[in-house]
């Protein structure tokens, strides 16, 4: 499958996501993956009857060596979603770009979130990212 195919599947995911889910918020975090440190932005979509489902899309760019785009797009499964602490695990794909080189890769991991009120929330997420690049991940964040 070409990169235009993968890249049609993704923005209609992407479209239909926000048909049927609640948009949680945006979100900002400092991380490192394999020991280079980045900034990420991200969006939640948030469904399910008690909203236990979540699609999470991240964009970061990550100095290694050369500056690095990562982008992915996570599925997680809130355990306790109605609880001021949960927690949840992902799976999801990631697409990372150097110096025009694409990559892609899978994502496995899992993360916790803590509210802080109603509309401010905390995370944490670490991430094995197995692919083209692989290494590991950890996500330091707010939700505002």
């Amino acid at each position: 499958m070409n990169i235009k195919v993968k890249l049609i599947i993704v923005l209609c995911t992407m479209s239909l996501v926000e048909s049927f889910a609640e948009p949680r918020g945006w979100g900002m975090g400092v991380g490192t993956f394999d020991s280079d440190w980045g900034v990420q932005a991200r969006k939640d979509f948030m469904f399910g009857e008690e909203r236990q489902y979540a699609i999470d899309l991240q964009a970061g760019l990550y100095n290694q060596k050369k500056w690095t785009g990562r982008f992915n797009a996570d599925f997680h499964y809130i355990f306790m979603p109605k609880s001021a602490f949960s927690l949840y695990p992902l799976a999801g794909l990631n697409f990372s770009l150097q110096d025009g080189r694409n990559r892609w890769g899978a994502n496995i991991g899992g993360g916790m979130l803590v509210d802080i009120n109603a509309d401010t929330s905390l995370f944490l997420e670490a991430k094995y990212v197995a692919g083209d690049w692989s290494g590991y991940g950890i996500t330091l964040g707010i939700y505002f």
